[in-house]
């Protein structure tokens, strides 16, 4: 029988995760609610994009005018682009990538994608699948055996994040540190709370534990798998990790303001890089890429160029009432995929067969997830 102490830590930590369920679900839930202007961008323009040559160009007036006037009324800083039957409609582009060197955002600058990475961490794992060194029904303790309760997840409930699993604390180790050693660092922190088995609860742990089982059973680091199958295999010129930027490229500084932040102010809060941050967020949030080398990552995957589409369907099913299925929200008509932080918020929603999307990256994060809500504006346009 458990004492009294710990019966409250226990009562503590589901109360909290019930909570956290309730705040989730509102995010998720795709609720259309309107969102106050927040800043004025001098700069902008809608010059196509220029580095993906295998996608074809084709300015539709009605699109391009959809997105300009959406972007505008709500103040954004960032890229967006719209492609409508595999072709490149419309884009734009406004405000600063680093507003201290007045560099302005282009249709080349790369930002931070945060949790959209998932959705490329889930097909990785299918990958291992499709060779038949991994199956969505094996276990973790399988792989491993000290995670509390993994005798009862599995590599789908995983991917789904139904695992039961939660994660307190800080994102990982306050240093840099290797992948193995962030993983172990995370282990030592996970707790598994069986009345969430099997319910959907958002937690990045189930995403660094899949990158760990793609290392063993591949014998690469992720960031090494991430190369030869993403970058490499899709000549990607536009992406890299967040702590291994080229020098060469424009990557935007990510920004954090409040809804309503005078115009003067938008640039006075720059996010401060962390290496040790940006190496803990292992599968989940440490990718840099342009609007036109996620939609080429994107488009192949759901299209089937990654892995077959036999096996996708597999991939994308047996979901909880979230309809969160290996980093996608799956609805009939499009697949979506959002992410928050270090000053910078995206949003990608994209039909199942790659060819119809709308794609926001923004280098300025605020409250309420505003990103988010502005792609589902151009839904009504791409996916009916």
């Amino acid at each position: 029988m458990l004492n009294r102490s710990r019966m409250v830590k226990v009562l503590f930590i589901v109360g909290f995760v019930l909570l956290g369920l309730v705040l989730i679900r509102f995010v998720a839930s795709g609720s259309r609610q309107s969102v106050t202007p927040t800043h004025r961008i001098a700069a902008a323009s809608v010059e196509p994009t220029h580095q993906n040559t295998a996608v074809k160009r084709a300015i539709n007036s009605k699109f391009q005018t959809k997105l300009v006037q959406t972007l505008k009324q709500d103040n954004y800083s960032g890229s967006a682009i719209i492609y409508d039957n595999g072709q490149q409609v419309a884009s734009y582009n406004a405000g600063y990538a680093n507003y201290l060197s007045r560099i302005k955002n282009q249709a080349n600058t790369m930002y931070e994608i945060n949790s959209i990475q998932k959705s490329i961490t889930g097909v990785l794992v299918m990958q291992q699948v499709a060779k038949r060194q991994l199956a969505l029904s094996d276990r973790l303790n399988k792989f491993y055996p000290n995670v509390p309760g993994s005798q009862n997840i599995t590599i789908r409930q995983m991917l789904n994040m139904t695992s039961g699993l939660i994660m307190t604390g800080p994102v990982g180790p306050m240093v840099a540190k290797t992948d193995t050693q962030i993983i172990q660092s995370d282990i030592s922190r996970v707790h598994y709370l069986r009345v969430m088995h099997g319910r959907w609860n958002y937690q990045a742990i189930n995403f660094n534990l899949l990158c760990g089982i793609l290392e063993k059973i591949t014998h690469q680091s992720y960031q090494q798998l991430f190369y030869e199958q993403i970058i490499e295999r899709l000549h990607l010129q536009r992406t890299a990790f967040a702590y291994k930027l080229p020098n060469s490229t424009i990557a935007a500084t990510g920004y954090h303001g409040l809804i309503g932040t005078n115009q003067k102010l938008i640039y006075t809060k720059p996010s401060v890089r962390n290496q040790a941050l940006e190496q803990d967020e292992l599968g989940t949030g440490q990718v840099y890429m342009s609007v036109g080398d996620l939609y080429r990552v994107e488009s192949a995957i759901v299209s089937g160029k990654i892995v077959p589409l036999q096996l996708l369907q597999q991939l994308y099913q047996g979901g909880s009432y979230s309809k969160y299925e290996a980093g996608f929200y799956t609805h009939k008509q499009v697949k979506s995929a959002n992410g928050a932080g270090y000053g910078f918020e995206s949003s990608i929603h994209i039909s199942p067969n790659g060819k119809n999307a709308v794609i926001l990256l923004s280098n300025y994060q605020e409250p309420l997830f505003r990103v988010r809500s502005l792609a589902q504006k151009f839904d009504y346009l791409l996916f009916n």
